[in-house]
């Protein structure tokens, strides 16, 4: 498998970022591999070092639990014949099926999704949205490699991971907090700037996630910057030109402009009608800017205000301006 890690591609993001619609553009180029968070469940407490990078790049891209390998929307391959890209989509159907059989029929669902590849692919794509600042240790180990990290409006974000919890689509990060995200480590980065444990769960939540927002990307973004082979995408940016963006986030990783890719973002971006939570084909220019209208003005007012001095508030005109009424 450690041939198929030439210039592997590694898309780092927070939940409710763009990750996956940014993943699945770049898996929409015949040439790619794709891992879909094949890391779910097994970094988030070890400390990763240099050595570590190519067994867990080379585990990851191994990876064929329907969870990683078998995230749709799925794209005719240059390493994968029609035939095996027929079989590979049955297959995919059944398994996924399976869930809905009684046991022990059910199992099937936890079956290794084949790759059907008549040839090693040239490139290997992961997403990951648990790395933030670890990223560093990949982007630096593995000089070949290409990172894009993509960064969301924090307003834009925090109202979708809100939207998200009243629904009740997430596991809780940590036993005892109602907060889909490592409260914890929000607490830690608060207090870096004089937010004390008793001023921070006197928060807002969307004060606390604004500050999961800064804990996760501020700490990566600073770590990130200056290296190479790293490439940070604006989620607005994209939204606004997706396919400008897309060429140059192609062209970053060595990946040619093709068709499919063309076509993937046309699809992708003029969904009409109500996407669904987790659907990649929508309106993008609407999805951008729905926290406008649906995020009341005082969980705005919170969210600004914990940005106001970020670093990274220089991407979005006006953030960290507090909203007056």
């Amino acid at each position: 498998m450690r041939q198929e890690l030439h210039d592997p591609i590694l898309i780092v993001g927070a939940p409710r970022s763009g990750t996956t619609w940014l993943a699945k553009i770049i898996d929409s180029h015949p040439d790619v591999l794709y891992r879909h968070e094949p890391d779910d469940g097994h970094i988030d407490a070890c400390p990763i070092t240099p050595s570590d990078v190519p067994r867990l790049m080379a585990q990851w891209a191994a990876d064929r639990t329907p969870r990683a390998a078998a995230k749709r929307p799925f794209f005719p391959k240059s390493y994968q014949s029609a035939w095996q890209r027929n079989v590979r989509t049955l297959l995919v159907g059944a398994i996924s099926a399976a869930a809905r059989l009684p046991p022990p029929l059910r199992n099937i669902r936890h079956l290794p999704v084949p790759d059907m590849m008549a040839q090693p692919p040239p490139r290997v794509a992961i997403k990951s949205i648990r790395l933030a600042e670890k990223t560093t240790v990949f982007a630096a180990a593995e000089p070949a490699c290409r990172v894009v990290f993509i960064l969301r409006h924090p307003c834009g974000q925090v109202a979708s991971v809100m939207r998200g919890n009243r629904q009740q689509r997430f596991e809780l990060k940590t036993a005892g907090t109602d907060m889909p995200f490592d409260e914890a480590a929000a607490i830690r980065f608060a207090a870096g700037s004089g937010v004390t444990d008793a001023r921070f769960q006197a928060l807002s939540d969307a004060a606390k996630y604004a500050w999961s927002w800064r804990a996760f990307n501020e700490p990566a973004c600073a770590a990130l910057s200056g290296l190479q082979n790293v490439r940070i995408v604006c989620y607005e940016t994209l939204c606004a030109a997706p396919e400008a963006e897309a060429r140059r986030i192609l062209a970053f990783c060595a990946l040619p402009w093709n068709l499919q890719t063309q076509d993937f973002i046309s699809r992708s971006t003029t969904h009409k009608g109500d996407p669904g939570y987790y659907a990649i084909f929508r309106n993008a220019v609407a999805a951008a800017a729905a926290w406008q209208t649906t995020m009341p003005p005082d969980d705005q007012q919170a969210v600004q205000a914990v940005l106001a001095g970020s670093p990274l508030a220089h991407y979005w005109q006006g953030l960290g301006q507090v909203i007056t009424r």
